[in-house]
């Protein structure tokens, strides 16, 4: 059998003569030739051909692939046809054609993409495989065929395509997919969505995707509109057209938006679209956008929701024009259900407040803590956070060391504070030092992971290549983790903040965080909600979870 020649000639004839030799002799030849280097083995292809035309079996057909050589391309083109029951070569075709990035395979794969197949049919795998190989040849005559194949029915095809389409739409990053990306924000289907794949395509489109998620969020896609009333999206989760477009509109940090954001908290909230709209208008964070929330936060007639959702949008905004409002809350933001005061707001406002603020504002705030006496959970961790910032005060080495901190919320105004810092020279090493694979992280720990994310895309822009280099792996180790609980979310999370980066230009990182100002003495910085009562009675709407 030759074992061990090393000739791949030799391997070559007994190919020839494969189909009068024993099985066992064929399979050895073909093992001995994928144990060479492809270079060496090469003379080998002609047989490989030879015998892959006698006999059509997939194995050959693979061993074939191996070498990408332009002389077996027509072989892996005729092997895209195929069935619901013999689909094996296909399979193999696609993938090795997608590996040599042959544009004149295109048509042939979108054909074998498009293909009706029944949604449990095992060979949709071929239907996969083809369009992963369009999305590695890059030519844009595939994005058609994707965005035909994201925006079909679940009923109609398994979803899995769907999602894949999206993925591919990302890799392409084609503004004609804006429309097809847009409705996939909404397509579900056997218990999953593409949310999380068209919120990465649209981001990574850019600035091109901007103008139709505004008309988006005014309700005014003809398309969507029409989608929601025939699904009743109202019924099912109020506002949700106009939420999906807010927390698009953020990521795209879309200072060109602010406008229609604030109009949209000016109308009769559905769901939860006026808290979307307040955090992207946080993550905008342009005057314009910060004095919005303020002007909600400060309004005791706002619902406490809002107003809660307000103090978060605050801190992600890196204005410390908003201390002052935040500590006024702090103090004296009760809201009251029912003749019955509840901290709720306060609380929120006191952990938006130890994110944001620095050294100078910690005797204040301590002064609150140590009379607190009805939200002691949260503000102690507000406290926990503040201890940081008195330490480490402007010196970002030591937040790099607190980074490592076995307390969570310790850590992660760390992370804060480095973003806040504006020195993406020294900031951003640290950053990437921190960051960890999923499956090594706490579930307690996962905010410390956003908060880092946060700040990268805060600090870096397309030039950081480090970032690239670092978040590609992340996502490629948090890839195989995805059936953690949450582990999928903070993988989205991760993708699009190496989006928001490489759309980044070296004028877009964020401005140091100013000093907190100084509030005018008998000028209060909000208006106190409610009545005074006996207990701390959480208000139903604004109730939340304080870590």
């Amino acid at each position: 059998m030759f074992v061990g020649s090393g000739d791949s000639q030799v391997y070559a004839l007994d190919l020839k003569s494969g189909t009068k030799k024993m099985v066992a002799q064929l399979k050895a030849s073909l093992d001995n030739l994928a144990r060479m280097d492809v270079e060496k083995a090469r003379p080998a292809v002609p047989a490989l051909i030879e015998l892959y035309q006698d006999d059509k079996r997939p194995e050959h057909l693979e061993a074939l692939a191996r070498y990408k050589d332009p002389r077996a391309k027509p072989l892996l083109i005729a092997a895209l046809e195929y069935t619901d029951d013999d689909f094996d070569r296909a399979t193999i075709a696609a993938g090795a054609l997608g590996e040599m990035k042959a544009a004149d395979a295109v048509d042939p794969l979108i054909k074998a993409v498009e293909k009706p197949l029944p949604i449990k049919s095992r060979a949709n795998s071929t239907r996969i495989a083809a369009l992963r190989a369009l999305v590695k040849i890059g030519d844009k005559r595939a994005v058609p065929t994707l965005m035909k194949v994201l925006t079909t029915s679940a009923d109609e095809q398994d979803f899995l395509l769907n999602q894949k389409a999206a993925l591919g739409l990302a890799e392409l990053r084609d503004p004609q997919s804006i429309p097809a990306l847009i409705k996939g924000l909404f397509m579900t289907g056997r218990g999953t969505q593409t949310f999380q794949e068209c919120r990465l395509a649209l981001v990574r489109i850019g600035p091109p995707a901007v103008a139709p998620l505004v008309e988006l969020l005014q309700e005014k896609n003809a398309d969507i509109q029409s989608m929601a009333r025939a699904l009743k999206f109202d019924d099912a989760t109020p506002g949700v057209v106009p939420h999906k477009a807010a927390i698009l509109l953020g990521d795209l940090r879309a200072k060109s938006a602010v406008p229609a954001l604030v109009a949209r908290l000016h109308q009769k909230a559905k769901g939860s679209e006026h808290l979307s709209a307040l955090i992207a208008l946080g993550y905008i964070a342009s005057p314009a956008a910060v004095d919005a929330i303020l002007a909600v936060l400060k309004d005791a007639k706002s619902e406490p929701g809002e107003r809660a959702s307000a103090a978060d949008a605050l801190y992600l905004s890196g204005d410390r024009r908003a201390v002052p409002t935040l500590m006024e809350v702090a103090k004296s933001g009760y809201v009251t259900v029912d003749g019955e005061k509840a901290s709720d707001l306060r609380a929120s406002a006191a952990i938006a407040l130890a994110r944001i603020a620095g050294k100078e504002t910690f005797p204040a705030f301590k002064d609150l803590v140590d009379k607190e006496t009805e939200a002691q959970g949260a503000f102690g961790l507000a406290f926990d956070r503040m201890l940081v910032a008195n330490e480490c005060d402007k010196d970002i080495q030591c937040y790099g060391k607190k980074l490592q901190d076995p307390s969570w919320s310790r850590a992660e105004k760390a992370a804060f504070a480095i973003g806040f810092s504006g020195d993406a020279k020294n900031g951003i090493p640290l950053l990437l030092a921190a960051m960890k694979p999923i499956t090594t992280m706490s579930p307690d720990h996962y905010p410390v992971h956003q908060a880092i994310l946060f700040s990268l895309a805060r600090l870096g822009n397309k030039d950081c290549a480090a970032c690239v280099d670092k978040l590609d792996k992340q996502i490629e180790r948090d890839e195989k983790a995805v059936r953690i609980p949450g582990a999928r979310d903070l993988l989205g999370e991760t993708r699009v903040t190496e989006a928001i980066i490489q759309n980044k230009g070296s004028n877009d990182v964020a401005e140091k965080a100013a000093p907190a100002p100084a509030q005018a003495e008998g000028e209060p910085a909000a208006a106190p909600a409610g009545k005074k009562g006996k207990s701390a009675k959480a208000h139903k709407s604004g109730k939340k979870k304080h870590k």
